[in-house]
């Protein structure tokens, strides 16, 4: 049944247990400590009767048995007015010399044996009929004054304490029906407190239910939660910023292809229309499946492109790592790039060495669209410059190129899909704008980073791969 209740009605009740055993404890030693405490109390009210009889008897000095009837009566005037006392005065045959007991009342067991002397004084406590007694037993030495002087005598007083059990029943019922008052206070204020303790987790479970993808910008507000929850409700909202970027990006994304693959299907479309239009020759018809083809393979490389990136973003490329020799594969490119460089009056530079641990096929393929822009922006006559740089930290590739200035504030977003900077520097390229994006998802995959900084000077991508190991 347990698992049925809510968080709240659990807490609320494992508050009331608590306090109600706390005040248990608290009832329980207050009832020991009045119980003690009149115990003492009595103990020492018996003791002082006993000395009051004791000196009372010395000052009479009984000589014979035949002068205790008397004593007895002036006994009875000591005795009396001191509700609830009981005396018994026995001689060391067992004989009773006197006894007392209060108006109309039956004398307690009193006639129980009286212990040896040795192991006088005895303080004794029982049960009779409900009511509990305390008595002292001592002995008295009376001088030998005559024949027939007792010589010793046992002195045994014993007290009735209901008057005291009477008040601490009467605690004892006002502590019941007070812990029963405590007990439903305690389950009012603590289904209270946890309710309100509770009120940001039941805030996260509403908010929860109003997201969707239309609605990702509320969150949840740590003014007013406690601390054990700020921890969970500060990940809740890095969670709906996460999840609120990613459908953003995705939405951004989708717009971004639609948008570019409209141009080369339209262009189909037109090429096609326009061929179609009316009867041609054959290489006209060559000439337009030509250019169709060209399309399409630009198509083509659109999809990869972005099939690739979307494989990226979810950790699925495969890389088949290994130590490569950086100043051997750039070289490579730059022997592989020098005839369109030399197209354009471009000269392309390598400096500088270093070893590094990864996937030789993409990273051919990062910098092989860092050369293509570098090389595409370079003016006539300019110099693109690799430079390798490495420490015990990592190793970093910078490409420099002369060229158009980008604007600082379009630096982060040449890396974004499909973004192109062309209006800052030429006219517009025939690339897909994916190039930069591309190679951003490859060095990241390296466990590197990639930067731009571009001025009147010069642009200059900057690549760092952190230091890794070669065996």
């Amino acid at each position: 049944m347990g698992s049925y209740l809510s968080l709240t009605t659990r807490l609320g009740l494992m508050f009331s247990i608590a306090m109600l055993a706390v005040w248990s404890l608290v009832s329980l030693v207050l009832m020991q400590a009045l119980e003690h405490h009149f115990a003492r109390q009595d103990q020492t009210d018996i003791q002082g009767k006993i000395i009051l009889i004791k000196n009372f008897i010395a000052d009479q000095s009984p000589g014979n048995e035949q002068s205790w009837p008397l004593l007895q009566a002036r006994l009875n005037d000591v005795i009396s007015g001191h509700g609830g006392y009981y005396l018994l005065i026995k001689d060391n045959q067992g004989k009773v010399l006197a006894s007392t007991t209060p108006i109309q009342r039956q004398q307690p067991g009193m006639n129980r044996p009286f212990p040896v002397a040795h192991s006088l004084p005895l303080q004794e406590t029982w049960m009779e009929e409900g009511i509990r007694y305390r008595s002292i037993t001592e002995q008295l030495v009376i001088p030998q004054s005559g024949p027939g002087a007792p010589g010793a005598i046992m002195i045994r007083v014993a007290l009735d304490t209901r008057y005291h059990q009477h008040f601490i029943d009467e605690i004892k019922v006002g502590l019941a029906w007070l812990t029963g008052g405590i007990a439903l206070l305690s389950v009012l204020f603590g289904w209270l407190a946890s309710r309100t303790g509770l009120k940001p987790l039941r805030s996260l479970a509403s908010l929860s239910s109003r997201i969707t993808a239309n609605k990702l910008d509320h969150r949840l507000s740590l003014h007013d939660a406690p601390s054990e929850l700020h921890a969970p409700i500060q990940t809740f909202n890095d969670m709906l910023d996460r999840l609120e970027n990613s459908f953003q990006r995705l939405t951004a994304f989708s717009s971004d292809i639609a948008h570019e693959l409209r141009t080369p299907v339209n262009s189909l479309m037109m090429q096609t229309q326009v061929a179609l239009s009316q009867p041609r020759a054959t290489e006209e018809y060559k000439e337009a499946l030509y250019a169709n083809l060209e399309t399409a393979e630009r198509m083509a490389r659109m999809i990869g492109e972005m099939l690739f990136l979307a494989k990226s973003e979810q950790g699925q490329l495969t890389m088949q790592s290994e130590p490569l020799t950086l100043e051997d594969e750039l070289d490579e490119l730059l022997e592989f790039f020098e005839p369109l460089a030399s197209e354009q009056q471009v000269h392309l530079h390598r400096e500088g060495q270093g070893r590094l641990l990864g996937d030789k096929s993409m990273l051919q393929r990062a910098f092989s669209n860092l050369l293509t822009n570098a090389i595409r922006y370079t003016p006539a006559s300019g110099e693109v410059r690799i430079v390798i740089d490495g420490n015990e930290k990592g190793i970093t590739v910078q490409v420099i190129n002369p060229g158009p200035a980008i604007a600082p504030e379009k630096w982060p977003r040449l890396f974004d899909r499909f973004y192109r900077a062309d209006s800052a520097r030429e006219p517009v390229t025939e690339g897909t704008g994916l190039g930069l994006a591309i190679t951003q998802a490859i060095i990241t995959a390296h466990h590197g980073n990639i930067s731009v900084h571009s001025d009147a000077q010069a642009t200059c991508f900057r690549v760092w791969f952190p230091a890794t190991e070669h065996h």
